[in-house]
């Protein structure tokens, strides 16, 4: 399933990262060697050498790259459309099954089963069934990939309890199926969709770059639980206050934006500068917004702030800490019904030298990603359900300064830490390891954001996972699957209580 990627023509050099099975990237015109490579050594974008042989050719028709259809789609929330198998588990066909082959393999029970299926209608997208497959062929096993004994038309059952990324969804003898990232093609109506979480961090501006437009004038953030699914993630040019909306603009007409309204009478407006920049979640459900009445002379309510929401503070408070607490957006939410993250300074000194870093407390439950002294995104998170206990002994996450050493847009996860639920979990989206088995990642089999609840990884919710996968180092170029750092120039993570 990988082929790698060296930053010399030399199998013993360096190795930059990997191509997965199906991508297709630009080369050079003629091999820069054969040395250990008889199929030669050829310099690929953006950097770095491949060995043309068993994991890569130079055939764009090549019969792994025509059944992979797609590649991943990166910049979306998750890589893939995931769906997890029911019980049992489906058939992994290799062709087209006809109708025959599909009672044949699946039992007299079929028909029942289909009946029962068809009720429940599918949220998948529909495509059109891939030329590769209807010209009769059989899928190819990718390179690295296991090899199953074969039958007549397929080579046994998924395991129990396992989940799929999905290449494509079509639908074939009125029923739907699935090709998987590894080649293999699937019944739908024998799994469920994945439920993945809407829920989003919040990309923070510089507070001292940009004065805050007129608070009365923002919208409130929308209820990440109302949506349907996530949406990609927002670029970091911009204050997004909460679960994807967008904050309040300046005027756009040269006009200076309006000063904040002034505060009600009797109350004793201060200015905590702990609390400026600071990100900030809901924490309590029902939690109620007040904003500025039209008159500015008191605090009108505004409505609920949606549970788990995120938010950019002011600094400015009424009653300090546990009192009301002011907004970017212009909203006043209750301090003791937030959870909000510790500005800090990290221990190896790359907030100094202005490098990106991460931080994570655990118990709070939030991770940062500054540049430098500035918080630039926040999210919550899922890490290890023992919380503060010892991580050899538990499935507590392990605290420390690290480097990202490894990032995959998608990997496998299979009876590693993070199978909570026994999942044979595929295509765990946009992984990024950073200390032995620790990663940080997306999870698309949960939506418990801001509680432990891991065996010792950093969940994040999908789209966030997403954001932060872009901005870290080593960056992944676009065609790539994966990318390496083994000398620990990656992004710094910092895990703490």
């Amino acid at each position: 399933m990988r082929t790698w990627i060296y930053v010399a023509p030399d199998e013993r050099s360096t190795k930059l990262g990997y191509l997965r099975a199906g991508a297709v990237v630009d080369r050079a015109e003629l091999p820069a060697g054969t040395e250990g490579c008889a199929g030669g050594w050829y310099r690929i974008a953006p950097r770095g050498y491949v060995c043309v042989g068993k994991g890569a050719s130079l055939a764009l028709e090549h019969q792994v790259v025509a059944a992979a259809v797609r590649g991943p789609r990166r910049g979306a929330p998750v890589p893939y459309h995931y769906v997890m198998s029911g019980s049992p588990p489906p058939h992994l066909y290799f062709r087209l099954p006809t109708p025959e082959d599909q009672r044949r393999v699946e039992g007299s029970t079929l028909n029942v089963h289909l009946a029962r299926a068809a009720i429940a209608p599918s949220s998948l997208p529909l495509d059109p069934v891939p030329a590769f497959l209807l010209a009769g062929r059989d899928l190819p096993k990718p390179y690295g990939a296991e090899e199953k004994l074969h039958y007549s038309v397929h080579t046994g059952r998924a395991k129990e309890s396992s989940a799929f990324g999905l290449i494509t969804t079509f639908e074939w003898t009125n029923r739907r199926f699935g090709l998987t990232t590894e080649l293999d093609l699937i019944p739908l109506d024998r799994t469920r969709p994945a439920r993945l979480s809407a829920l989003r961090g919040i990309v923070i501006k510089d507070l001292d770059a940009e004065a805050p437009a007129n608070a009365s004038d923002a919208a409130p953030p929308a209820d990440p639980s109302s949506a349907a699914s996530a949406s990609a993630p927002a670029p970091p040019s911009a204050a997004v206050p909460a679960a994807g909306s967008a904050a309040a603009e300046p005027p756009t007409d040269g006009a200076p934006p309006s000063p904040p309204p002034p505060p009600p009478p009797g109350t004793d407006p201060r200015i905590d500068p702990a609390l400026k920049g600071a990100p900030a979640f809901v924490r309590v459900h029902g939690t109620s917004r007040h904003r500025p009445s039209a008159s500015g002379g008191s605090l009108v309510d505004a409505g609920v702030a949606p549970f788990r929401s995120g938010w950019v503070l002011t600094g400015r408070t009424r009653g300090g800490a546990k009192g009301l607490l002011e907004t970017t957006e212009g909203s006043w939410l209750a301090g003791d019904h937030l959870v909000i993250a510790e500005l800090r300074k990290d221990p190896q000194g790359f907030a100094r030298d202005g490098k990106k870093w991460i931080d994570i407390s655990i118990r709070r439950q939030i991770l940062v990603a500054y540049e430098g002294t500035r918080p630039v995104f926040a999210a919550l998170i899922s890490s290890g359900r023992s919380g503060m206990a010892d991580p050899e002994e538990t499935d507590a996450t392990v605290r420390g300064s690290f480097y990202i050493h490894a990032k995959h847009v998608s990997t496998t996860m299979d009876g590693d830490d993070e199978a909570s639920e026994a999942f044979d979990l595929r295509d765990v989206p946009y992984t990024q390891y950073f200390h032995e088995g620790y990663a940080l990642h997306g999870a698309y089999w949960h939506d418990e954001f801001g509680k432990a609840r891991s065996h010792g990884c950093i969940n994040l919710a999908p789209a966030d996972a997403a954001w932060l996968f872009e901005w870290t180092e080593p960056a992944v170029p676009p065609e790539w699957h994966g990318a390496v750092n083994i000398e620990g120039g990656g992004t710094l993570v910092y895990v703490h209580g």
